[in-house]
């Protein structure tokens, strides 16, 4: 299935979600027109990833036959996964040194 049907399908859940949320009771009809923009955004992002991987089709086609395909530089992108990796680890490990011992991590982040 391609990102465009994803998306789409995507879309349909989140409106079936949110019906079924407004049927229990769950929500007010005050967030519903949160709920019916995002479910619209999702798909009408269906519908345009699909224009587009129509369009990028055609493009790639001529660009393939104008000029060969450079090869990426792995060195490269493997030292930046390496360093984002190790910053990542580095900001989790900092939270969970600085967290007091009795506290949890929801207590920890409600400021109010």
């Amino acid at each position: 299935m391609n990102p465009g049907r994803h998306m789409t399908f995507l879309g349909l859940l989140a409106l079936a979600y949110y019906a079924v949320l407004l049927a229990s009771g769950a929500v007010s009809t005050d967030v519903m027109p949160q709920f019916v923009v995002s479910a619209v955004l999702f798909l009408s992002s269906g519908r345009l990833l699909r224009k587009t991987s129509a369009v990028r089709v055609k493009d790639k086609k001529k660009a393939e036959l104008d000029k060969p395909r450079k090869e990426p530089d792995w060195a490269f992108r493997t030292q930046v996964l390496n360093w984002v990796m190790t910053i990542l680890i580095l900001l989790v490990l900092g939270l969970w040194v600085m967290k007091p011992v009795g506290v949890s991590f929801m207590e920890m982040l409600d400021f109010g």
